[in-house]
Parts: C-alpha cells; structure tokens; sequence
C-alpha cells in the first residue's frame, strides 16, 4: 500500500481513537458515580474484546508466544486490568480535563523518556523543547492541587500519572513487536479477563453487575465494551503501525481539549485559566515531543510484520 494511503488510514484511525478515548473519560467519570464497581465495567470492557481478538488471532498464536515476553507484559500490563484500575481510580478523584491531560496528553514524555534511557535513542532539540513544555504542564497541574485544591485532587493526579507511564509501556510494546493490531488486542484483553479473578481474590476488585440498572449497564457495553475495549484498541494500535508510536501519541495529546469541550456540558465542570493554559502547554509539547524517533523492531522467530 502507497506511504500516503497508508499515512491517511493511520490519521483516520487516530480520530476514531481521539474520539473515543475523550468518550472515555466521560464514562469513567460516570462509573465513579454509578452502582457498578471497577471489575463490572472491566469485565464489560475487556471480555468482548478477548472474544473478538482472540478470535481473529487463533491461528496466530505460535507467532504471538515468540514474542520476547517482556514485551507481551508491557502490552499485557501497560493498558491492561492494571492501568484500568489506576485510571479509574485517578478518575474518582480528578474532574475530567485534568484526567485526559494526564494520561493520553503526557503520554509523548513518558515515550521519549523510555526511548532515551531504554533504547538510547537521540532527542533532537525539539523533542527536548516538547519535553519541557510537557513537564511545565504538569508542574501547573500539580502545583494547583498541592496548594489550591484538596488533598483528594493531588492523589487523583499521581494515580494519572501512573497510567500514563503504564500506557507509554504499552505503546512502546506495540510498536517494537511488530503485533498487528488485532494481536495486539488479544494479548491485551485476554490477560486482563485472567487477571480479573486474582484481582477479585486480593480484594482489588469486586463485583454488582447483576444489580445495576438496565441503562447503566446497556451504556457501559457500548462505551467500555465495544467503544474502548475493541474499537478503540484495535484504532490505536492500528495507527501505531501506520503512522509510528510517536505521531499517535501527538494526535492522542488532543484528547484532552476534545473530553474538557465534552465534560463541560455533561457534569457541569468548569475549566479555569490555569487548567486552559496547563492543557495547552502539554498539548503544543506533546506535538513536538513525538517527533523524530525512529523505532527498531525486535525480531521474532517469525520476523517484524510487514506495516
């Protein structure tokens, strides 16, 4: 396929992802108020997906195990059971445009910091420019919650701060093993339904899906279910393949302007001028933060997949 067919492809699946992704801050604010708990709706986010992927990578498997297994946890893990529940949590904690700026907008600092220190990769300067721009961002976030805000607020923000470094692992993962995104989709979604009873057995989390209303439990298939768990899953790391880790995590650093327009109408929240700025900063960064890197993929058994 032609590099511009292939470079539309990927920029369309990123708006289906931007989208989706603004959708799911929206829902993770409305689980936080709902009777369903956090392993109700992870059950409905990721046993579709592990259904449909896991499906559609049957005959895939041999070549999905002779992936380096650190890899696999990173995809695994790093947008699996484990950075659900982080997000969601940080979510019970933090009004909406603060949770879609501290995961999907700083995600680019994360990615090049792995890069850098894992990989060796280079930071032209400005990457390290976009960098700077991010961690100022975050320092506006942060410096609101530590001073300004309850203690509540501070504790919503580091809990984002960890999903995001999880979900750059993830990124990461995709890119590097060469998984197309439907195997991807499987490892990830397969892990976190078996990850779900260890969960339940530590007390992590619990379930009421069986009690919670019709509607609650109809928009939640539809968000987490199919939006989130498959749809938005398979879009992204489609668009990692097409366009690179780097230029997804930028178009995914908008996420957050597009859940603030969202949450505004919808909770009532109001976005004030150091939030706007703070937003902005991380955004513009995170543009020129995800330029530049060229990622090597790591050989398997069966070799890179063709992009």
């Amino acid at each position: 396929m032609p590099a511009t067919s292939q470079r539309v492809l990927g920029l369309a699946a990123m708006l289906v992802t931007v989208t989706i992704w603004a959708s799911l801050f929206i829902s993770l604010r409305q689980a936080s108020q709902s009777v369903l708990t956090s392993g109700d709706i992870a059950l409905l986010r990721f046993l579709p997906a592990a259904i449909l992927f896991g499906w559609l990578s049957r005959h895939r498997i041999r070549h999905i195990i002779s992936v380096p297994k650190r890899y696999l946890f990173a995809i695994a893990f790093g947008a699996g059971l484990p950075f659900y529940l982080l997000a969601a949590t940080g979510m019970q904690f933090a009004p909406v445009a603060d949770g879609a700026s501290l995961i999907p907008g700083i995600l680019p600092l994360f990615v090049s910091a792995i890069a850098w220190g894992v990989y060796g990769e280079s930071l032209s300067v400005g990457r390290r420019l976009g960098i700077g721009l991010i961690v100022i961002g975050i320092g506006a976030f942060l410096w609101h919650s530590l001073f300004f805000s309850p203690w509540s607020v501070t504790q919503g923000h580091l809990i984002l701060l960890a999903a995001s470094i999880s979900w750059a692992w993830f990124t990461i993962g995709v890119r590097v093993t060469g998984l197309n995104a439907a195997e991807a989709g499987a490892v990830l979604a397969i892990s976190a339904v078996l990850l779900l009873p260890v969960g339940a057995m530590s007390g992590l989390v619990s379930f009421n899906l069986l009690q919670a209303p019709l509607d609650e439990f109809g928009y939640h298939v539809l968000a987490q279910g199919l939006g989130v768990g498959i749809i938005a899953n398979y879009s992204y790391a489609f668009a990692i393949r097409r366009l690179g880790a780097e230029m997804s995590a930028a178009i995914g650093a908008f996420t957050p302007v597009v859940a603030a327009l969202i949450a505004i109408p919808v909770f009532s929240e109001t976005v004030s001028l150091l939030t706007v700025v703070a937003m902005a900063l991380i955004v513009f960064g995170a543009v020129l933060a995800s330029e530049g890197i060229k990622w090597r993929r790591t050989q398997t058994k069966s070799g890179p997949q063709a992009a």
